[in-house]
């Protein structure tokens, strides 16, 4: 006998109920219970993880990326000379005991070394360089002849000091010492050298400084030259002599901890090395790597809550709902606990007994797949270092299963303190209202409360990283109570006009609570996917943006010197087209450029300048005075010109013409003094640049300073080697000089000559430029360029000196420039003028390594080389591997956990509800209703919800990354320019938009029609 009353039979448990109940009678349920457990807890718990692997690759890459210099800390003596004597460097190992061990374990080998300036004594333009001795260095350099030195006085030289210099083995030369110029220091050359493992020398240049520059100020520098210690000791001083110990940063096992620890360190040997003696300097780039680390970590911690965060509040807002229909479901168990006496407290606890294990349960997987995932991002992200679960994780994982469990006993005691006429009721109806009621008006309120600080930026802080999600809750409340009275009255309506499945479908959506759970979480889910995603598509507009900007072309490159014609001959070379390698003049805030070449290679992130904007900046049209020849000479006549000093005494003015003998290179030859009043006189002289051609320039006049010169001046008559030149002769072939102090204004003359009227005072020499040199060079400027209100526009000129220009239009950035730039043509700015040192010249050429070789033959055949290469490649990677990146690219993470989050919602409510659908829809075909309709009404129950939630979600997500986005970290710095576009990425919305549209409503509608299979008429009796 095995009754309930058999003495075999065991007592009931209520634990083996709860058991029985979860995974017999509803084991969907509790499965679903245990997947929504575990993706709250994978996301709270992968918060840490993924800070710390982010920390960890930080560290890596800021070392990966750091100069040797920077990642290295080295105290340097210095020598100094004053009037009563000098003051030599410490002893290297003197030096080297001034850092202190905690510092040093975690640095590399500790380099001892010295340095100083010597230049030798004879020579036409003896070079200068650096004298060097690093302790170890033969094993640190590839010796290319001879052998390394080993007494005093021996060194090593470059190849290219030997190309220069002619420093073969065995020469013998002498550098003067720093205190007496009787005492030099012998120096023998005994071998050649080459230079190997970069890190070693900590940032110190070796090679690649040997060169001769001639011309009027010709100058010579030589490469390091390596020698013993003993040569610095045999000196008495040299000039510039350091002492210094340097070490490199552990790379090996470096990690986040020990790069901070690290850092203050450092900072504490630079506040003690003032106390230490002011001849000690520390150079190190370890504290500015320990500052961007912090500042990319705290902007971590706040992209990474304003991504993740959202989520998990939603998945406990997903989990109260669900428990909340679950413990709706199960009213019947807790009126018979109730009624059996119970109490509320017994029904709370067969509740917690039968829903609390599977949500525990979950906690578990949960942890396992936050690790999972950032073992995941450990090795995706670049780096070497070891996985760590972060120090956060544990607390991570109590915050996880404390919500798990409160909001369970809060469901759970809410439905077992009901009244008991209410709990035997099958469960709440949705109001059918317009007005909120009570509790809906205070939350509502609430929320609005926050949404309207996000709007007005009242929020600050860690608050307004909830701002998107305010918003997409506050829409989906919104939504949610809306649907009642609206889905009433259109199901009412479309019923009456016979249209069963659509208006059952909307009455059902407005009768029942479910269809506004739907709504709040397909909102919410939607919004937080649309957002996330805009925020990784921008964040990637942006990167590239800075990239390109920072970059201005796939390649950049400087050419030393300004031989501007060399380097056009050497592209013309090597690119004939002219469209893939182009000559580019950068200066403070000017960028002169080729515009046929510039245009297809530069990048403009933001705008590009028309067609029209192009022909603005364009030279003028006007040829030049070519002059072929040695000896020039040319008529003057003056007409009422006088010219006195500041006592009012005559004084001479000098004529003399201004040509260029190449681009950039101007040379002005001296003619004579002007005859005097009304007087003609011929004036000649020598031009020794215009030997192979040159350019006229400009006139130039010049006599003492604070003179005044008024009257007329006629030119005419120009001849070059006794040949007639055809030159400007118009006054509209002449720029008018014009400025505070002078006026010389071209005027109509006899045929053949020109005529100018002056009146200039102060300041010479002056000059007058014919119509080939623009007077004003058009400009186009960037949006922040300053307005000139009381002077005149300027731009920066190739020769350092501002110019007169004119605004041709404006842009939002010019590529590599600050945001207060001009870009100009490089013919206009050029003409007529020199190129200095105050301009870089550079090659702006497409990342084809091909073409790179062939411009590289090309300007080494010229004496040129490339120098300094930037590439849009190596630019673009440091702004991807940063934290502002990967930040955002949790984007991708968690769009598709808030959709799997909106599905299990879906899952959830169908296995919950199903019977009593099931139930409803057998009663229909009872009622004459065919198969065909009840399928149909199965899967249109849930999507008006879902559509209503999918569109206002997306909505809110729009409006939410609109208002939130200008305070995102897109990059690791504030940039200096306006490189950002928080815009929205409409792309990547569509995108969203369409997946939400396809996969939510199908998810309801295969639920429905699973539930409208199962619609059998034996569920009848199920409620009977």
């Amino acid at each position: 006998m095995r009754g309930w009353g058999s003495p075999r039979a065991h007592a009931w448990s209520p634990a083996r109920h709860a058991w029985r109940a979860a995974w017999g009678h509803r084991r969907g349920q509790a499965l679903a219970l245990l997947a929504i457990s575990t993706l709250i807890t994978a996301c709270t718990a992968f918060a840490p993880v993924y800070d710390r692997a982010m920390q960890q690759a930080l560290v890596d890459t800021l070392l990966a990326q750091a100069t040797p210099a920077e990642a290295s800390v080295t105290v340097v003596s210095e020598s100094s000379d004053f009037a009563g004597g000098a003051i030599d460097s410490r002893d290297p190992r003197e030096v080297a005991s001034l850092i202190p061990d905690d510092v040093a374990a975690q640095l590399g080998p500790v380099v001892l070394g010295r340095t100083a300036i010597v230049t030798p004594t004879t020579g036409e333009v003896p070079p200068s360089g650096l004298l060097l001795w690093r302790d170890g260095a033969c094993e640190h350099v590839r010796l290319l002849s001879g052998t390394c030195p080993e007494a005093s006085g021996e060194i090593l030289v470059s190849e290219a000091d030997v190309d220069n210099f002619d420093l073969v083995a065995g020469t013998a030369l002498e550098v003067s010492n720093a205190i007496d110029e009787d005492l030099d220091v012998p120096l023998e050359v005994v071998g050649t050298y080459a230079p190997l493992d970069e890190a070693w020398w900590q940032g110190q240049r070796t090679v690649g400084i040997s060169s001769i520059t001639r011309g009027l100020e010709p100058s010579a520098n030589h490469d390091a030259w390596l020698t013993v210690e003993q040569t610095f000791v045999d000196a008495l001083s040299l000039t510039g002599e350091t002492s210094q110990a340097g070490a490199p940063v552990g790379t090996a096992d470096a990690d986040v901890d020990s790069l901070v620890a690290l850092g203050e360190g450092v900072q504490e040997i630079a506040r003690t090395m003032g106390l230490r003696g002011a001849d000690l300097e520390l150079r190190t780039g370890v504290d500015e790597l320990t500052d961007a680390l912090g500042a990319q970590v705290a902007q971590a911690h706040r992209t990474v809550p304003l991504l993740l965060a959202p989520m998990a509040v939603l998945s406990v807002f997903v989990l109260w709902l669900v428990l909340t229909a679950a413990t709706s479901a199960r009213r019947g168990e807790v009126a018979v606990a109730r009624l059996r006496g119970r109490g509320p407290a017994g029904a709370a606890a067969l509740l917690l007994l039968e829903l609390l294990p599977a949500l525990l349960v979950g906690v578990v997987p949960g942890a396992l797949v936050a690790l999972a995932g950032g073992e995941v991002v450990r090795r995706l992200l670049p780096g070497q270092s070891t996985f760590e679960a972060g120090p956060g994780f544990a607390g991570a994982l109590l915050l996880a299963l404390l919500a798990v469990v409160l909001t369970t006993l809060a469901a759970a005691v809410r439905t077992a303190r009901e009244p008991l006429q209410d709990v035997v009721r099958s469960g709440p109806v949705a109001s059918g209202r317009w007005a909120f009621g009570a509790v809906e008006a205070f939350v509502v309120a609430c929320v609005g409360t926050g949404v309207v600080a996000f709007a007005s930026g009242s929020l600050q802080g860690p608050l307004a990283l909830a701002g998107p999600a305010l918003t997409a809750l506050l829409t989906g409340l919104l939504l949610a109570h809306l649907a009642g009275p609206v889905g009433r009255a259109l199901g009412r309506r479309l019923l009456g006009r016979g249209r069963l499945v659509s208006g059952t479908s909307l009455l059902e959506t407005g009768r029942r609570s479910e269809g506004r759970t739907v709504i709040v979480v397909v909102t919410v889910a939607c919004a937080l996917a649309a957002f996330s995603m805009d925020a990784l598509a921008i964040g990637e507009r942006n990167r590239s943006t800075a990239g390109r900007h920072e970059s201005g072309a796939p390649v950049v490159a400087r050419v030393p010197g300004g031989d501007l014609d060399a380097v056009r001959a050497a592209l013309g070379e090597a690119d004939p087209t002219g469209s893939r390698a182009t000559p580019v003049l950068v200066g403070r805030d000017t960028l002169a450029v080729d515009p046929a070449g510039f245009r297809r290679i530069a990048f403009f992130p933001r705008e590009a300048p028309t067609s029209e904007e192009w022909r603005a900046i364009a030279p003028p049209e006007e040829q030049p005075v070519e002059i072929a020849g040695s000896r020039v000479s040319l008529d003057v006549r003056s007409d009422g010109l006088n010219a006195d000093d500041i006592f009012g005494s005559e004084v001479d003015v000098r004529l003399s013409l201004v040509v260029t003998s190449a681009t950039g290179v101007r040379r002005a030859a001296t003619l004579g003094f002007l005859p005097s009043d009304g007087s003609r006189r011929r004036l000649s002289g020598t031009v020794d640049a215009c030997a192979d051609g040159c350019r006229l320039a400009a006139l130039q006049l010049a006599t003492a300073q604070g003179a005044t010169i008024d009257g007329e001046l006629e030119l005419s008559d120009l001849r070059v080697d006794g040949r007639s030149v055809d030159w400007v002769s118009s006054a509209s072939d002449w720029n008018t000089t014009q400025d505070e102090d002078t006026l010389i204004e071209p005027v109509a003359g006899s045929e053949g000559s020109v005529r100018f009227a002056i009146d200039a005072g102060g300041f010479y020499p002056i000059e007058v430029s014919p119509a080939w040199v623009p007077a004003t060079v058009p400009a186009l400027l960037t949006d922040y360029h300053p307005d000139p209100v009381e002077e005149s526009l300027t731009v920066e000129g190739s020769d350092g000196i501002d110019r007169p220009a004119t605004e041709a239009g404006r842009l939002v950035l010019l590529p590599a420039m600050p945001d207060d730039s001009a870009l100009v043509d490089l013919d206009a700015v050029t003409r007529g003028a020199s190129i200095t040192r105050d301009s870089r010249l550079e090659i702006w050429m497409e990342d084809d390594p091909d073409l790179e070789a062939a411009v590289r033959s090309a300007l080494e055949e010229r004496d040129l080389a490339l120098a300094d290469v930037r590439r849009y490649a190596d630019v673009r990677r440091t702004y991807d591997d940063t934290v502002a990146s990967w930040s955002l690219a949790l984007g991708a993470a968690v769009a598709p956990a808030v959709m799997l989050l909106a599905l299990l919602v879906l899952l959830v409510l169908a296995a919950i509800g199903w019977r009593t659908r099931a139930r409803d829809l057998a009663v229909l075909r009872l009622n004459g209703v065919d198969r065909r309709t009840t399928r149909r009404l199965g899967v249109w129950a849930r999507l008006p919800a879902v559509l209503v939630g999918v569109v206002g979600g997306v909505l809110a997500g729009i409006g939410g990354a609109v208002l939130a986005m200008p305070d995102v970290a897109f990059l690791p710095e504030v940039p200096e320019v306006p490189v950002l576009d928080v815009s929205t990425s409409w792309p990547a919305v569509v995108a969203v938009a369409v997946v939400c549209l396809v996969l939510l409503p199908a998810a309801a509608a295969l639920t429905g029609l699973v539930v409208a299979r199962r619609a059998h008429v034996e569920r009848v009796r199920e409620g009977a």
